[in-house]
């Protein structure tokens, strides 16, 4: 997105500017209360900045100023604010009903603003303009004079793996390392790599690697400021008073809002590229893919593509089930924002997360409490473990020994999936499960169930493996519900869905009166992987019952299904793109959404921490407290390779549905797909969906991260300086009335054509009022920091000339007007016949004279006011706001 503004400021010249606050570089602690800096496009920049707490309430009182950088609206409250506080810039030209909430600390916050932009930042971080270089109006910072100023290391060497094409030990390469990321640029083809894995050089390899602006010179390399946006996600700021780099700090946006992509740094074009490689995808004969992306509290993509079905089974003459086949086209359902799709396992995090996450923000839930100690729970212990079906002891299911600790499992072991459970006992399944078999669909009956959980053993010793397993979320959402009282989805309808304005969000979508033809159907025929599976035989030799229909509008998960009736903790939850869009918001938001505060933001933030059973594995930990992590090294989580920060978290489907949620971006991305709803090509789970790259879903995250390209600052070149009049002036004149006798201001055009009102010094070269002639004066121009010269001239100048009059012939001599001066008093004499008009020759002269103050004085205060009147409209801002 391209925000480039001038601002005229109050100030005319470096003593107007002098009248006001210092630029912010080093800034003193902030004031209790919320203050709060502006820029923005006017002559007098007015936010109309508001403020209020997170319940409304509005501050106790509000003091508006200025300072270099602005306008500065400083609000206090009643009561010492601590924790969210909310602010509305009402006269911003973009983001004018955006409600932002910043987080105060000790009592205050201080954040700074530009007009335009919907992030907030720190105190401005100034550049220095000698290690500026512009060119091709486009600024350049050294890598060196960067990691001055922010938080960044760097270091240069060789190509460690083939990058982009190139041999190994081939390329010079410079290495940035700035908090979880780092970014690899080759400096001599400006190439660059964010965040690349081994993942990431085995597959989708035109996706890793794209341009940087940048250049090398000698041994420094310089990277543009847009560069500097797009890459380390800083935001700079080209302003009247010089150049800065601007600190993102953490921002929750209250509601979510349509906007055009290209409002927050979208490439458009790229996007389109995203929707061309979809269609080809569904042309192709993939599944259906509905996409949603948030970006700074902007929902700029809400698309769907291919159809919700495709297959169906039939009922035959005699009632039975036939098996599904392709329909005819014209009786395929068109996928749509609207359409409905089975979350999988995201419904770990945007059901049963969100729950823990509100029940320990409460103190209902202590997560180091064990599993066993929770009433309806005491019989989870080795003892009561049942060896049975698959899950015997050197048995099919892989148990090689029998482990215990199952008393000392925590609520926070199964979060972090550390507690040993078997990752799926298939209770369903008699044959797998054995004597843990167990089917119901009754959702209010939870006994059953619980007793089959406790029963089960342990697959490995707690917390010495991380082994991912629906029964963990199992658990936790049995835990819900006995805390609550509640059942669980009406629990999250109460607390959440229904407060957020989620009508297509909840479990069990067909008893809650969806229309079927708005539900993305899954697998063709039950949970039959096309007749490969069976659940065996009771005891009566009729079949365990199984699913033989295409499924739509219920659960595909058989352990959700079958054996909790549609609603449970680790699947079951059905939503569209749109309302994952609000859900993945508000974890990005802190818990924070539309005036609610839904779980604490500290709480928020202790659930992403990475954790390692072992502190050396820390740094390669894909996992926080369920949700799914990028490492900070290794090959990472796979679905968050190609283009997100280190930084993101979120979840995977194993219908085909992934979110990801980037803090440092300030984006979130839903992609849901229906690909299990395709014939099975590979027994038992390979299916014909799962071999589309689209269902890889990596690919569609990574071109969105790539259509976000934002600009760059526009530096522009000055053309030429409007001639300035010459003047004339009185013999005997002084230096100071000469140049004061100057225009204040004068106008440049830039090389796009524009004019520019500046102010302008000026100097008088060898200037003597006493000796009449021609005088050449110099004027220096004050011009903004994205003003430049054209490649390879000099900054221009202002040129004029003065001339001074000859002396005139001896006068009548009137005697003298002036009165008593501040010093000794008018002579009062007769003319001399020297230089003047005839007036008398006392030290006071005029009417000026009587105020005692000299008049040289008196004609540069006069050309101050004129400068501060002319506002220099072409003074300003050009700030791009960082690539998002």
């Amino acid at each position: 997105m391209k925000i480039m503004r001038r601002l005229a400021v109050v100030a005319a010249s470096s003593l107007a500017l002098a009248l006001l606050v210092d630029a912010p570089a080093a800034q003193a602690a902030a004031p209790p209360g919320l203050v709060v800096h502006y820029s923005d496009a006017t002559a007098s920049p007015s936010g109309a900045v508001t403020a209020q707490l997170l319940d409304g309430t509005a501050p106790s009182s509000t003091e508006v100023g200025a300072d270099a950088y602005g306008e500065v609206t400083s609000f206090a409250f009643d009561a010492p604010i601590d924790g969210t506080v909310g602010l509305r810039v009402t006269g911003d030209s973009a983001f004018a009903d955006d409600l932002r909430y910043v987080q105060a600390e000790g009592g205050s916050a201080e954040v700074w603003l530009v007009d335009g932009d919907p992030r907030v930042y720190g105190a401005p971080i100034e550049i220095d303009p000698a290690k500026l270089r512009v060119q091709d109006r486009r600024a350049y910072l050294p890598v060196s004079a960067l990691a001055e100023l922010v938080d960044l290391r760097y270091q240069y060497g060789k190509n460690g793996y083939r990058f982009d094409g190139s041999p190994t030990g081939s390329l010079d390469i410079l290495t940035l390392y700035r908090g979880r990321d780092y970014f690899e640029i080759a400096v001599d083809t400006n190439r660059i790599g964010s965040n690349v894995t081994g993942n990431m050089l085995n597959a989708y390899t035109e996706l890793v690697f794209d341009d940087v602006e940048g250049f090398r010179d000698g041994g420094e390399y310089y990277l543009s400021l847009g560069a500097i946006e797009r890459t380390l996600q800083l935001g700079t700021l080209v302003h009247p008073n010089g150049t800065y780099l601007l600190e993102p700090q953490r921002v929750a946006h209250d509601r979510l809002v349509e906007a055009a992509p290209a409002s927050v740094g979208f490439d458009e074009a790229k996007l389109a590229e995203l929707d061309a490689f979809v269609q080809r995808q569904v042309d192709a004969g993939g599944p259906a893919v509905a996409v949603s992306v948030t970006k700074d509290g902007r929902l700029v993509k809400d698309d769907a593509w291919g159809f919700a079905e495709k297959y169906s089974t039939s009922t035959g003459p005699d009632g039975e089930t036939v098996p599904a086949a392709l329909l005819p086209e014209s009786e395929w359902t068109p996928a749509t924002s609207d359409t409905i799709f089975d979350l999988a396992s995201n419904s770990k995090m945007y059901a049963t997360n969100y729950a823990i996450q509100r029940l320990v923000g409460e103190g209902r839930l202590d997560l180091d409490r064990t599993l066993q100690s929770f009433p309806g729970w005491e019989d989870f212990t080795d003892a009561n473990s049942e060896y049975t079906g698959k899950w015997t002891v050197g048995g099919p299911g892989g148990i090689p020994a029998v482990y215990t600790g199952k008393e000392t499992v925590t609520i926070r072991d199964i979060l972090h999936h550390v507690g040993g459970m078997i990752p799926d006992p298939e209770y369903p399944n008699l044959t797998s499960a054995g004597g843990l078999w167990y089917q119901n669909d009754d959702p209010d009956q939870r006994a059953g169930i619980i007793d089959a959980i406790s029963r089960t053993p342990l697959r490995y010793t707690p917390r010495t493996v991380f082994a991912y397993s629906d029964v963990d979320y199992m658990i936790l959402g049995l835990l819900v519900e006995q805390i609550t009282g509640q059942r669980l989805d009406v629990y999250l309808e109460q607390e959440f869905y229904g407060p957020l304005g989620l009508a297509d969000t909840g479990f069990r979508p067909l008893e809650a009166g969806v229309d079927p033809a708005r539900i993305a159907a899954t697998e063709l025929n039950g949970n039959t992987r096309d007749g490969n599976v069976t659940f065996g035989v009771q005891g009566d030799g009729t079949p365990v019952p199984m699913r033989h229909e295409t499924l739509r509008g219920e659960v595909h998960d058989e352990k959700a299904f079958y054996s909790m009736g549609g609603v449970a903790g680790h699947a079951g939850l059905f939503s569209t793109a749109g309302d994952m869009a609000v859900l993945t918001q508000l974890m990005l938001n802190g818990g924070v959404y539309d005036g609610r505060e839904y779980f604490p933001t500290d709480v928020a933030d202790a659930f992403v921490q990475p954790f390692a059973v072992s502190p050396s594995g820390l740094g390669a930990s894909t996992i926080g407290l369920g949700w799914r992590l990028h490492s900070q090294n290794a090959a990472a989580y796979y679905y968050f390779n190609w283009g997100p920060s280190r930084s993101t978290y979120g979840h995977q489907g194993w219908t085909g549905t992934l979110t990801v949620i980037d803090p440092l971006h300030q984006m979130t991305i839903t992609i849901l797909t229906n690909m299990r709803h395709s014939p099975v090509v590979s027994p038992p789970n390979g299916f014909a969906g799962a071999e589309y790259d689209v269902s890889d879903l990596a690919p569609v995250s990574a071109m969105v991260y790539r259509a976000l390209v934002g600009d760059e600052p526009d530096f522009t070149a000055e053309r030429t300086v409007a001639a300035v009049d010459p003047v004339t002036v009185d013999h005997g004149t002084s230096e100071a009335e000469a140049l004061a006798a100057l225009p204040a201001t004068v106008v440049v055009r830039d090389e796009d054509g524009a004019d520019h009102e500046l102010p302008v010094a000026w100097s008088l070269a060898g200037y003597d009022g006493a000796r009449a002639g021609d005088y050449a004066a110099t004027g220096e121009l004050q011009r903004p920091a994205w003003l430049v010269a054209a490649d390879g001239a000099e900054l221009l100048t202002a040129q004029a000339t003065v001339t001074v009059r000859a002396a005139e012939g001896p006068g009548t001599g009137g005697p003298g007007t002036g009165g008593p001066g501040t010093g000794q008093p008018g002579t009062g004499q007769p003319g001399t016949g020297g230089p003047g008009t005839g007036q008398g020759g006392g030290s006071s002269s005029g009417d000026l004279a009587e105020t005692g103050i000299p008049a040289g004085l008196w004609a540069g205060l006069g050309a101050l006011v004129l400068a501060l009147g002319a506002l220099l409209a072409g003074l300003g801002i050009r700030r791009r706001r960082a690539m998002r």
